[in-house]
């Protein structure tokens, strides 16, 4: 498990001065080199094939698998542009591919096999038996999404530990994005509205994302990180149903939550935004007692206001 320093040690490391591309349509490329001019045509093929696959829905699983095998003979313009068009793809079948796990049988199959997050794709297979679920959870990895479950229900979510074998081909702005994605979907921050991770880690990816919008103003997918520090930051601040920052009877602030908000201030928050939310908090529970007064309350209110309403 990363610590706080760690987290943002490895930010640092990531984040380097770079030019911004822009596409036709507005779409922002920070970083990406377009591929010599002998291979240009070459890219051009690749692109024009890879487009045929990614436009029609039913060969979303395809279009990933050309643009695994063939992604390496392109610039990171080209590589860039298409990573993020199968993105886009996957998204929008999301919701329509989940109808399939959503019938009784299908879910039952999944009950009666105990599967759970923590499963691999091959334990998964193993322990289901009925080949029409071992077909659809074959289908879900193929197009690029995993099983999950929450509360008795399985669901597809977007799988971003497979956009890493795209990293070397894009962007440094869009590595980056596909690193905070993944992480998120590799051990989600939360469950059942409860807190699964640490304090500690909680804040190292907030800080993350604060440095991303920072450094990548004009990235494509800067929008999309905005939208998840519109989750993850009133979770710092506030904590979430089932895992409250402040005592519902008490209105006390969790003392693991003060030790995490200690160590920010002990290594200094530097120049990153969300970090610098902390002093003027602190001040404010040192003078209240760790107590969630109307003071400290009107504070939170101000700055969580400015995340969810982007």
């Amino acid at each position: 498990m990363r610590t706080l320093s760690e987290s943002l040690t490895k930010t640092a490391r990531a984040v380097l001065l770079s030019t911004a591309l822009t596409l036709a349509g507005g779409t922002v490329l920070t970083g990406a080199q377009p591929v010599a001019a002998a291979s240009a045509s070459d890219a051009q093929a690749v692109y024009n094939q890879f487009r045929k696959y990614v436009s029609n829905p039913a060969s979303l699983a395809q279009a990933r698998k050309y643009l695994m095998n063939h992604i390496s003979k392109v610039g990171s313009w080209y590589g860039t542009v298409m990573t993020l068009q199968l993105e886009n793809a996957q998204k929008a079948g999301l919701e329509r591919f989940s109808e399939k796990l959503y019938t009784d049988a299908v879910q039952k199959a999944l009950m009666d096999a105990e599967i759970n997050n923590d499963m691999t794709y091959t334990e998964i297979l193993k322990r289901v038996k009925a080949p029409a679920v071992r077909k659809l959870i074959e289908e879900i990895w193929d197009k690029g999404y995993k099983l999950e479950s929450s509360e008795g229900m399985y669901y597809p979510v977007m799988h971003y530990e497979g956009f890493k074998v795209f990293k070397p081909y894009v962007s440094k702005d869009i590595a980056a994005y596909i690193d905070i994605m993944a992480t998120e979907s590799n051990k989600p921050s939360t469950f059942d509205a409860g807190i699964v991770i640490t304090w500690d880690e909680l804040i190292g990816r907030a800080a993350i994302m604060s440095d991303y919008v920072q450094d990548y103003p004009k990235s494509n997918r800067t929008a999309a990180i905005r939208n998840e520090m519109s989750y993850t930051v009133p979770l710092v601040l506030l904590g979430s149903d089932n895992t409250p920052a402040y005592d519902y009877d008490t209105n006390e602030l969790d003392p693991e939550l003060r030790r995490a908000y200690d160590h920010v201030l002990m290594e200094g928050p530097g120049d990153n935004k969300v970090l610098n939310i902390l002093p003027k908090l602190v001040t404010l529970l040192n003078t209240s007692g760790n107590q969630k007064t109307p003071a400290v309350e009107s504070y939170l209110d101000q700055v969580v206001k400015q995340y969810t309403e982007l």
